[in-house]
């Protein structure tokens, strides 16, 4: 059996895990848990590793806890879209490292979890799901309690802290936010011309060069668990969301936005500005030279992104 042919096995098995999570015990490092945090490239020695599934509206979301033998705080921790779990073990190895518990998922339809592959009804089904995690979490761990959110997952956060006066978040840290993406107006015309013709449901996924890690954007045309269509209906979701989420009153939590320079995937400077109105207690780092996976960006540019997430939490 070649390597590629074993680890999709590995993930199908995976995606039809049925033990629950459990927030006091680790997972059994089964061979194929194993097989699975080496082929994504973990290294968690000296943390205790959950692993399990969480029904949340009637799908099951795949959740995982990475949590350090001596932990000052618990981060959750939320992907972007088209990603996965384990496209966040290089910040998930830094909060370990300095002592935070993470938290994280995959969102519905991406990675090991249930739903129509990279799409989604409404972005409410988003924040649901982090809703009923966090309300597990406040029940089961200590706090403080932070949320680190990359692309989507910051507009996730984005909604879930502006709707939820009682979020109990101390801070939030939102890494290359969506809210609108790059050439949105093109975009929306597109999706309009398209909809004219009602048998089209998908367009065709084209990688984009995210980062200038190539070791990573190799790895990612050939990950198993990458969609390679995007559904309609998961831009007429960002659309509506977009009109919805102008209506949200601003809030006074403290957050930071860490943002990239060279980022062709989100429209940046209209999302600064947008989120600049509605979280005025703002912390903005623009990262030279950083494109949109801030996360799995060359070395030297990760180092920088990480060391002002980790000042902003401790200050």
């Amino acid at each position: 059996m070649n390597d590629n042919k074993e680890i999709r096995n590995v993930l199908e098995r995976l995606s039809s895990w049925e033990q629950r999570i459990d927030f006091d015990r680790p997972v059994e490092k089964t061979m194929d848990i194993q097989r699975y945090l080496n082929y994504y490239g973990f290294d968690i020695e000296n943390v205790d590793f959950h692993f399990g599934k969480m029904e949340i509206d009637e799908q099951e979301i795949a959740v995982q806890i990475f949590n350090p033998k001596q932990s000052k705080a618990t981060v959750f921790l939320l992907h972007g879209y088209l990603e996965h779990v384990g496209y966040l073990r290089n910040i998930i190895q830094f909060l370990n490292d300095h002592h935070y518990r993470v938290v994280s998922y995959d969102l519905q339809g991406h990675g090991l979890s249930e739903g129509e592959a990279a799409s989604i009804d409404h972005f409410s089904n988003y924040v649901l799901t982090l809703e009923k995690l966090m309300k597990k979490a406040r029940d089961e761990m200590a706090g403080p309690f932070y949320i680190i959110g990359h692309s989507t997952g910051g507009a996730i956060a984005i909604n879930y802290v502006l709707q939820h006066r009682d979020h109990n978040f101390d801070k939030a840290v939102l890494v290359a936010p969506l809210v609108q993406s790059n050439h949105w107006c093109l975009t929306k015309l597109a999706f309009y011309l398209i909809k004219l013709f009602p048998f089209i449901k998908s367009v065709h996924r084209r990688y984009r060069e995210n980062s200038s890690n190539q070791a990573y954007l190799k790895f990612v045309r050939k990950d198993p668990l990458q969609p390679e269509t995007i559904p309609l209906e998961w831009l007429n979701a960002l659309i509506r969301w977009n009109e919805n989420i102008q209506t949200y009153r601003s809030t006074g939590m403290e957050t930071c936005v860490i943002q990239g320079t060279k980022d062709d995937t989100v429209a940046w400077k209209h999302n600064l500005h947008f989120i600049s109105k509605k979280f005025p207690h703002l912390k903005i780092v623009h990262i030279e030279d950083g494109k949109h996976s801030l996360f799995n960006e060359s070395k030297q540019i990760r180092e920088l992104v990480f060391h002002n997430i980790h000042q902003f939490l401790t200050d």
